[in-house]
């Protein structure tokens, strides 16, 4: 590889770095740690049971959901997801995040999540402010 390669991949890298902390420091901004706190419990009553959100935590009936805010949808090494969400070409944010948990069917139609959705708009904000700090 030639200095200037080598240059741009270390720039690229830089890049990246420092938009994952941004990310990292934005969520912790708009995420109070009361609702986080809030979310956490949301979570381990409703998604617990298919998904883990712990860096070093096994994927489960449903993907390992540490890092989704800004992970690409249908991206997580080692998962099967549906084409429908291999496809959805975006990454997760909290809106989009609030949008498929209240109707994961609506959100990505062909998705294999048989979860029918969290109806009270409070516990899904909650859930995806605690999701946020997951990285």
């Amino acid at each position: 590889m030639s200095f200037h390669e080598t240059l741009k991949a270390a720039a690229g890298a830089l890049l990246l770095a420092l938009a994952a902390t941004q990310t990292a420091v934005a969520a912790t901004a708009t995420c109070p740690a009361a609702e986080a706190e809030q979310g956490q419990t949301v979570f381990a009553r409703d998604c617990s049971m298919c998904h883990a959100a712990s860096k070093e935590g096994p994927g489960m009936m449903g993907p390992n959901l540490h890092g989704v805010v800004g992970r690409m949808s249908g991206s997580l090494a080692g998962f099967s997801y549906s084409e429908a969400m291999k496809t959805r070409g975006a990454a997760w944010s909290r809106d989009s995040l609030d949008a498929f948990i209240a109707q994961p069917q609506s959100a990505v139609p062909g998705t294999y999540m048989p979860f029918a959705g969290l109806a009270d708009a409070a516990e899904r904000r909650a859930v995806t402010c605690w999701l946020s700090r997951q990285h």
